[in-house]
């Protein structure tokens, strides 16, 4: 964080990076703990207003930039109707001013009553996120969602619900989509 790799930082750059880390480790904390108890308003505070998305290996959608806001309603609506339990582990935090990208590994578990099958829902992956400081806050900027392995039943989430349709138009509509130079 702003000294030669090849110079010992001083104690000040060193507290400073520790900190840093540490607030960008609390909000995919937050992040996390605010999905498995239902805490919208808490889950938004990670994200900046507008930022951009991809669920593509989830969602078979391409990555797009979306309102925080609506961001929030979607997974509120998506995710109400199973208990949920997520874990972060292996932050890999680089550091570059008031930006910032993290690697962060995840186990997200689901888990509902049915009688369709399974009653767990299991990814096992990690988020590639890119951060700014934002009013002296670390907030979510690129939300990049990617897992190795899925296991149980994915039909625990009701894709026919016409409000979680309704939703989805909403957050992956093409004019959403990320546009990629070419």
């Amino acid at each position: 964080m702003g000294h030669n790799a090849n110079e010992t930082p001083t104690r000040e750059q060193m507290i400073a990076t520790l900190w840093n880390r540490a607030e960008i480790e609390r909000v995919m904390l937050n992040f996390g703990r605010a999905l498995d108890v239902g805490d919208w308003p808490l889950y938004r505070t990670c994200f900046a207003d507008r930022f951009q998305v991809n669920f593509e290996r989830l969602t078979g959608f391409p990555e797009v930039h979306v309102d925080a806001e609506l961001w929030t309603r979607f997974a509120q609506t998506i995710l109400s109707p199973v208990r949920r339990h997520h874990q972060y582990s292996n932050f890999n935090v680089t550091l570059n001013g008031d930006r910032a990208e993290a690697v962060i590994y995840m186990v997200a578990r689901h888990w509902k009553a049915t009688d369709g099958g399974c009653a767990e829902y299991t990814q096992n992956g990690w988020y590639e996120n890119s951060f700014a400081r934002i009013g002296g806050q670390w907030k979510i900027t690129r939300l990049l969602h990617t897992f190795q392995w899925v296991s149980g039943n994915g039909a625990l989430f009701d894709f026919t619900d016409p409000q979680l349709i309704k939703i989805m138009g909403q957050v992956f509509a093409t004019e959403n989509r990320v546009q990629r130079g070419g």
